[in-house]
C-alpha cells in the first residue's frame, strides 16, 4: 500500500510542475535500458537485467537541470560452483533525483542521490534440468545509493550511462558479517514524450 501511495503522490507531483512551468523550462518522457549488477563483498559474478520507467527535468538554467525518476529496476548477483547456478534478483522501485550539469550542447554529467524500494526477492539455484526457487524477503526494504552518469540528448533521444554507487546494506551486517551494497552500472535509451504533445 504504502508503494502504490509514493506512485500516486510522485505522478501528482509531476503533473502539477507540468502545470507551473512553461513547455521550455518541463520536459517528461520514458526510458528503458541494461542493468549489470553486483553486490559488494559477496565474491559474486555480475548479472544482467533491466530497468523501465519514466523521467522528468526541469531547466533550472542554462546550464544546470533537476531530473526526478521512477523506475522500476531488476538487481542482484550470479555465481557458479560445482556445476550449481545460483542467481539472487531483487526487484527494487528506484527514485533518483538527479542534478544534471551541461558541459557541452546535449551533453550533461548527472549525479545526485537516489532512494530505493525493495518490492521483493528471489534465489535460483539450476542444477542440470532441476531449478529450485525460494523467496527470500529478509532484505532491508530500504534502500540509498549515489548514481554518477553521463547523457546526451539529440532531437528528444537520450542516451546515458550510469553507475550506481550502494551506500546502504542490502542485508543487515550482523545477519550477513559484511557490509552488502548494490553496485549497479545501467546503459538506458530515453525519449521525451513531451516533444510530441
Amino acid at each position: 500500500m504504502k508503494k502504490v501511495v509514493l506512485m500516486t503522490v510522485a505522478l501528482l507531483m509531476v503533473c502539477a510542475a507540468k502545470a507551473q512551468f512553461s513547455a521550455g523550462d518541463f520536459t517528461w518522457g520514458a526510458k528503458v535500458g541494461l542493468n549489470v549488477t553486483n553486490i559488494s563483498n559477496f565474491d559474486l559474478k555480475n548479472k544482467s537485467s533491466f530497468h523501465i520507467g519514466a523521467f522528468a527535468e526541469w531547466n533550472l538554467s542554462d546550464f544546470i537541470g533537476l531530473s526526478p525518476e521512477l523506475m522500476y529496476s531488476r538487481q542482484g548477483a550470479r555465481d557458479k560452483h560445482d556445476g550449481v547456478k545460483y542467481k539472487l534478483r531483487v526487484n527494487y522501485l528506484n527514485i533518483p533525483v538527479l542534478f544534471k550539469f551541461y558541459v557541452l550542447e546535449g551533453l550533461s554529467v548527472d549525479l545526485g542521490p537516489q532512494f530505493g524500494f525493495a518490492l521483493n526477492s528471489k534465489a535460483k539455484t539450476k542444477h542440470n534440468d532441476t531449478t529450485n526457487k525460494t523467496k527470500i524477503g529478509d532484505e532491508n526494504t530500504f534502500d540509498v545509493s549515489f548514481p554518477i552518469g553521463l547523457s546526451y540528448t539529440y532531437e528528444g533521444l537520450i542516451l546515458s550511462a550510469r553507475y550506481n554507487i550502494g551506500l546502504s546494506n542490502m542485508w543487515d551486517k550482523d545477519d550477513v558479517g559484511v557490509n552488502s551494497k548494490n553496485h549497479v552500472f545501467q546503459l538506458s535509451l530515453g525519449y521525451r514524450l513531451s516533444d510530441l504533445f
